[in-house]
């Protein structure tokens, strides 16, 4: 009779472990995010977006409050007809994409919520098309090349509302194809 109370404890014991298990969230998860870009990175130059700020990312948690990821982001704009200083006119498109590396604080979950800031270095490249004007006069004037690339340095902050523990929605500011984006993300 002892054995059997003894074994009938022991299972039990085990079955609880288990499921205590099961319950407990994910140390490392992937977080996946697609996001639109509400504010452009070029709104100064009063460009109209073509193509609005579309950005990817993904963050993988390496430990508790830390994750490392990569990001990429597109957009196009165009600006108005410009009056140049010589009283020419021009007018361009500039086709914006940016890639790199990304390091995050991750806080601690605060009911759905949680709060995120970091580093990223990437590269950008603006790609220009000239659609009226005359191109030695714009570089001249606005110091742009047709094909420039730099490599950006940059900062973040943002935050996740979880809907479900792997479906959410978020919220991002920091220099990319948009200085605000919000966006559908996926935890893995």
């Amino acid at each position: 009779m002892k054995k059997i109370l003894l074994l009938s404890i022991a299972v039990f014991v085990c079955m609880q472990w288990v499921n205590a298990q099961n319950l407990r969230p994910k140390k490392n998860y992937l977080d996946i995010n697609a996001g639109l870009g509400i504010l452009p990175t070029f709104i100064k130059d009063a460009g109209k977006a073509k193509v609005l700020p579309l950005s990817l990312s993904a963050d993988y948690q390496v430990v508790e409050h830390f994750s490392v990821g990569a990001f990429a982001g597109y957009s196009v704009t165009e600006t108005d007809v410009r009056a140049l200083s010589d009283g020419s006119t021009a007018q361009w498109e500039n086709r914006f994409s940016i890639f790199g590396l990304r390091l995050a604080a991750r806080s601690s979950q605060l009911g759905p919520w949680s709060i995120y800031g970091g580093l990223s270095a990437g590269y950008s490249v603006s790609k220009i098309d000239l659609k009226q004007g005359e191109l030695e006069k714009v570089k001249a004037e606005k110091n742009i090349r047709e094909v420039s690339g730099k490599t950006v340095i940059t900062g973040f902050l943002g935050g996740r509302y979880s809907f479900t523990p792997r479906v959410g929605i978020f919220g991002e500011l920091g220099y990319g194809v948009s200085l605000a984006s919000v966006g559908l993300s996926v935890r893995i």
